[in-house]
């Protein structure tokens, strides 16, 4: 009996002939990205700054909103930040009660100092501007607050992550590039209907593992150079979304429970963190034996 023949092939064919090429990885779909970024962002909520969530009001952010809560441990804090805030709830100031019943200056923490260790969601933030970007700005560079008003002078630790709620309905509606540029995952759940979503692909106790493993996870410098080169690839200027996805990189090992980060999870943080951030598409020159 003759030799089996490749299934699609034809008398006379070379083998393999008449199958159909193989097709890149499309990779995670939206829900699953997102899903993937929540992960990722609950071990690590400081280092990774937030993330910059857009989607309207509905069952999809619900979800995700919850299942992503319930990725962090019991207790910690978590504030809601509403778009109207005050300087002074934001940042504190007197407390006038207190002060009355001390006879001198008390000062009362505001919701940045209240979240230390936690997790801020800054609601309708396509339309926050002025002083609050600028006071969460500072608290993610410098993982603190500094208050100077009512004669009052104070620091108090404010190492959060954020998550700001996007409800912008068009590209004009969008939250500040001052933000952006120091959160590390941009989410869109708009694309995703009820029926596509799904579990988180981790477990509270796997993000807890993670969290106690980061610090010994440690990233090799080709792979952070193939990082930042990817970066400039995708028309990315900003030093701190390559240094973003060094830190996301790290993340995505310590959830595998790894000590060394592989090229998967240079791929991983790649694609979540500097993907939605692209502005032009790579140059790849072609091979020698191409014209």
């Amino acid at each position: 009996m003759a030799g089996a023949m490749s299934p699609g092939a034809g008398p006379g064919m070379p083998p393999g002939m008449g199958q159909p090429e193989p097709r890149p990885d499309p990779g995670p779909g939206p829900w699953e990205q997102a899903a993937l970024a929540a992960a990722l962002f609950a071990v690590d909520p400081a280092g990774l700054g937030g993330i910059a969530l857009r989607a309207l009001p509905g069952p999809v952010r619900d979800q995700w909103l919850e299942d992503t809560r319930e990725l962090f441990p019991a207790g910690m804090p978590r504030r809601k930040i509403p778009l109207h805030v005050s300087d002074g709830r934001l940042l504190g100031g007197l407390d006038l009660a207190a002060t009355l019943r001390a006879g001198r200056p008390v000062a009362e923490h505001g919701l940045l100092a209240e979240a230390d260790g936690g997790v801020v969601e800054l609601a309708m933030a396509e339309r926050v501007r002025g002083s609050p970007v600028s006071y969460l700005c500072n608290a993610l560079d410098s993982g603190e607050v500094v208050l100077e008003r009512d004669g009052l002078a104070l620091r108090s630790a404010a190492r959060i992550g954020v998550v700001a709620l996007d409800e912008g309905s068009d590209e004009d509606e969008r939250v500040a590039d001052a933000l952006i540029d120091r959160l590390a995952f941009l989410v869109d759940l708009n694309p995703v209907g009820v029926r596509e979503m799904g579990d988180l692909p981790y477990t509270p106790a796997e993000v807890a593992a993670a969290r106690a493993r980061l610090a010994r996870v440690t990233i090799a410098d080709a792979q952070v150079d193939a990082l930042c080169e990817t970066a400039l690839a995708l028309g990315i200027h900003s030093l701190r979304s390559s240094l973003q996805a060094v830190r996301a990189a790290r993340v995505a090992a310590a959830l595998d429970g790894a000590e060394t980060v592989a090229n998967e999870h240079v791929t991983l943080a790649a694609r979540l963190v500097l993907g939605p951030r692209a502005t032009q598409i790579p140059y790849l020159e072609p091979p020698d034996s191409e014209p």
